[in-house]
């Protein structure tokens, strides 16, 4: 399972879609950027982890791979989990054809 506070790049197979702040813990995975908010789950043990994260839309301007949709809904699998960070792949439920990298570089840890 991933833990700590990462920094997150979000990027399909087209194009960067965005960028974010985001909070791994045992309850699941909690974020934001400035129009955007980030809200999952983990799944998975060993090595294998599962995340499941909806990318809400809240203000301003929308990542241009939304179109007309509020949110979007992404399954990825951690394909590497190191001490400085992360990468994992997956797809947008609402757009099966289109791949996503998502990269999170560790900034921190979390209190205990």
């Amino acid at each position: 399972m991933l833990r700590g506070i990462y920094h997150v790049t979000f990027q399909s197979s087209l194009a960067t879609m965005g960028e974010g702040i985001v909070v791994f813990d045992a309850c699941g995975v909690h974020g934001a950027n400035d129009t955007h908010v980030f809200r999952g789950l983990q799944a998975g043990g060993g090595d294998t982890v599962l995340l499941t994260v909806e990318i809400r839309h809240m203000q301003g301007e929308k990542y241009p791979s939304f179109g007309p949709l509020q949110a979007i809904n992404l399954d990825v699998e951690v394909t590497e989990n190191r001490v400085d960070g992360f990468r994992a792949l997956g797809t947008i439920r609402e757009a099966k054809g289109i791949r996503l990298n998502v990269v999170g570089r560790k900034l921190g840890e979390l209190a205990e």
